[in-house]
């Protein structure tokens, strides 16, 4: 009996030895696709079926390539100082504050800008109103006088100082909307730089 126990318990321990491992299965096809899954089980199909020697089942696109139809979310200046500078000095909005633009836009700001930013673009809205942020977010009024809209786009997109970036939750067509948006605060007697 003492020998059985010591068995069973030597089993059981051996079955802790790897973390990633189910132990033993009951039809493994069960748990394991034999079909290529592209983002799982990697090491499983690596192993029985030999896909490609990294272990994974899909190839990693070439560096530098754009996903087909996907050519207007590359953006080709950098999180820098130098591809900030760069972006205000080549990038030109594409719309017009039209009332179809200026009516999608208000939308776009009222669920992504206002609640740092405020209703009338005064660095007011109700998230500054905290102790972590409170007059961290600058008036339009103020600010955008000083930069053009190639350098509001960028900030838009790769976010600055405090403001996370809006380039995972915003198409380009989307944050040039709110560029256009964002510069009817300042009203016709500011003029754009």
């Amino acid at each position: 009996m003492k020998t059985l126990i010591a068995l069973i318990s030597l089993g059981l321990l051996a079955g802790c030895s790897d973390n990633r491992s189910t132990g033993i299965e009951y039809a493994p096809q069960m748990y394991h696709s034999i079909p290529v899954e592209p983002y799982s089980q990697s090491d499983y199909n690596a192993v029985n079926l030999e896909h490609f020697k990294d272990g994974r089942n899909v190839v990693m696109p070439v560096a530098g390539t754009v996903a087909r139809g996907k050519a207007s979310l590359y953006y080709p200046y950098e999180n820098t100082e130098e591809g900030y500078q760069r972006a205000g000095e080549e990038l030109k909005n594409p719309f017009t504050p039209t009332q179809e633009v200026l009516a999608t836009a208000k939308t776009l700001y009222q669920v992504n800008c206002q609640h740092c930013h405020g209703e009338n673009g005064d660095g007011k809205g109700p998230l500054n109103k905290s102790k972590q942020y409170e007059d961290r977010v600058p008036d339009y009024r103020l600010r955008l006088p000083t930069i053009n809209e190639g350098k509001a786009f960028h900030s838009i997109t790769y976010g600055r100082n405090i403001m996370g970036a809006h380039a995972y939750t915003l198409t380009p067509e989307q944050r040039w909307m709110l560029v256009t948006y964002i510069y009817q605060f300042l009203g016709p007697e500011q003029e754009k730089k």
